[in-house]
């Protein structure tokens, strides 16, 4: 063990919460002051921010401080003895247990606020029982105050992606809409709805070099689900629980489209969920069409053909697994498929109120380039203001050649390329705004129809239609059913002469009955996404 040199200090300081307000600077210059007075040098100063002595051992540069201090035989300050430790002695350590442990290894610990209990083992031990206690009250205070501000719909938590930090007239911290992310999330929410698939929302944000909530540029189906499946952008808040209360923040969805995201997610996510999708163009998924003559799943299947095109099919899947299960015999995909999408146009289909929301969707990309070539204008200023100080110093002459070159060997490859993302979002903001959202909107609806007919029809391979119309069957409607034999019911669709299909509707959804007493589905829009430059479709 070294001898211990008085005459040498390491200085250490801590919060165990983000250092915000300038804290750890404070203790610091406190413990700099003390420790010159009494003649100490300062070897080194440590601290450890967000690193809790009442729920943990502080963090690691309390135990770097005491290696030094160990090392060099120097003298170990803190602003209070609480910087050490806080603990009861069985979740985190004790300010006793720390007293032993530096006495053991000949580090003198000193306080400026307190530095009696660290002389002496017995105030060790009273004023460690006191910093625990004193934890354990801010800790119920900051609970019961964290509460309050829950009860009265504020949000709590780190920054959530879409929105910004903001000072109401109390100077209490906020979240208000970021007018870069917040068109991001309801493209989001707009394009899942769409019968986008989390997978295709993370290819297509990549693609378009959208930023993620960590900062990078490529996006993941996890970060997209995790996004989707947050109530705080429909104006809720957690409740510290596992429930949710009302915001008072302002939501970037509405309460429809988040209740619409959730019952589509809940019905995506029914059946086991193995294996590999199915490459056919079946609206029909994981139960949604079930077998009048036994209740099991119709489940979609292609089945390969050496001479012809794959023969797609719904097949019972209690007869798949038993052939003497179920009498039903495998049915064409496109009888059924081309039935219900007749049915759909008729009862949930709204044609006029389609294309508002694909003129809205075009608006609302207009409006997402904006943002991002604000953003990127700003990025791009930023960089060649940068640039051009570096070259002013060395025109000055506060630089030489050689550091001028380093620095514009750094500095000018990120200022091209800022000024590249602008050039780019520029054009494409040219290429939105040339369009005429409503005139177009009108043709791509059409377009949307053929497309799909043709694809239900089989005359067309592309899927997007078909996952369209599954998306909003989905919100719609809990089951349809196959049966075969004379209608039981009107306003059911005939698939051929003695076989029908008979829908069973949501109870949210319901409209109104008809003449027969038959429920028919409120007619909405068919889910559209933003125009990612083809036709406004969904790819």
């Amino acid at each position: 063990m070294p001898d211990n040199r008085s005459d040498l200090a390491i200085l250490y300081a801590a919060k165990s919460t983000k250092d915000e307000k300038g804290s750890i600077p404070t203790q610091l210059g406190d413990t700099e002051i003390a420790a010159l007075a009494e003649g100490r040098a300062i070897a080194e100063r440590y601290a450890d921010e967000n690193e809790s002595a009442y729920h943990g051992n502080r963090g690691p540069k309390l135990e770097a401080a005491l290696d030094h201090a160990e090392r060099i035989g120097a003298e170990l300050w803190v602003q209070h003895s609480d910087r050490l430790a806080r603990g009861d002695g069985v979740k985190a350590r004790h300010l006793v247990q720390l007293v032993f442990e530096a006495k053991a290894r000949g580090i003198r610990l000193r306080s400026v606020e307190d530095d009696a209990s660290l002389e002496n083992v017995v105030m060790a031990a009273v004023m460690g029982e006191r910093n625990t206690e004193d934890s354990r009250r801010k800790a119920a205070a900051v609970k019961a105050g964290m509460e309050r501000k829950r009860q009265r719909g504020e949000y709590i938590g780190h920054r959530p992606y879409g929105y910004k930090w903001e000072r109401d007239e109390k100077d209490d911290r906020q979240i208000v809409p970021d007018p870069v992310q917040a068109p991001l999330i309801r493209r989001i929410f707009k394009e899942y709805l769409a019968g986008e698939s989390q997978k295709a929302i993370a290819r297509n944000l990549t693609r378009d070099n959208v930023q993620t909530p960590r900062g990078g540029t490529r996006w993941y189906p996890g970060t997209v689900r995790q996004i989707l499946a947050r109530p705080l952008y429909a104006g809720w808040i957690p409740d510290g629980k596992d429930g949710v209360l009302e915001g008072n923040h302002e939501p970037l969805i509405t309460r429809e489209e988040w209740e619409q995201t959730e019952d589509l997610r809940k019905a995506k996510a029914r059946g086991p969920g193995r294996g590999r999708p199915v490459a056919g163009r079946h609206l029909f998924r994981k139960g949604f069409l079930r077998c009048g003559a036994c209740g099991g799943a119709l489940i979609p299947r292609t089945i390969p053909n050496r001479a012809n095109p794959p023969r797609e099919v719904y097949e019972c899947f209690t007869r798949h697994c038993d052939l003497d299960g179920c009498s039903q015999e495998p049915i064409l995909r496109v009888e059924i498929d081309g039935a219900v999408l007749g049915y759909f146009e008729q009862v949930g289909l709204d044609l006029d109120a389609t294309r508002d929301e694909l003129a809205a969707a075009m608006d609302r990309k207009i409006e997402e380039t904006r943002a991002l070539l604000r953003a990127a204008q700003k990025d791009a200023a930023t960089a060649a203001d940068r640039l051009a100080r570096v070259k002013s110093d060395y025109l000055s002459g506060e630089l030489t050649a050689a550091e001028w070159r380093e620095l514009r060997a750094e500095l000018e490859p990120s200022t091209v390329a800022a000024s590249a993302e602008v050039e780019r979002l520029a054009e494409q903001l040219q290429t939105h705004e040339s369009d005429g959202a409503v005139e177009v909107a009108e043709r791509e609806v059409y377009d949307l129809l053929r497309q799909i007919r043709e694809t239900v029809t089989g005359s067309a391979a592309d899927t997007a239609g078909a996952q369209a119309v599954s998306a909003t069957l989905l919100r719609l409607f809990d089951h349809f059913t196959y049966h075969v034999g004379i209608p039981e019911r009107a306003n059911v669709e005939l698939v051929e002469a003695h076989s029908w299909i008979e829908p069973t509707i949501k109870p949210d959804p319901i409209h109104g009955r008809d003449d027969e007493d038959f429920p028919l589905p409120s007619r909405e829009p068919l889910g559209q996404a933003a125009n990612k430059g083809h036709n406004g479709l969904v790819r």
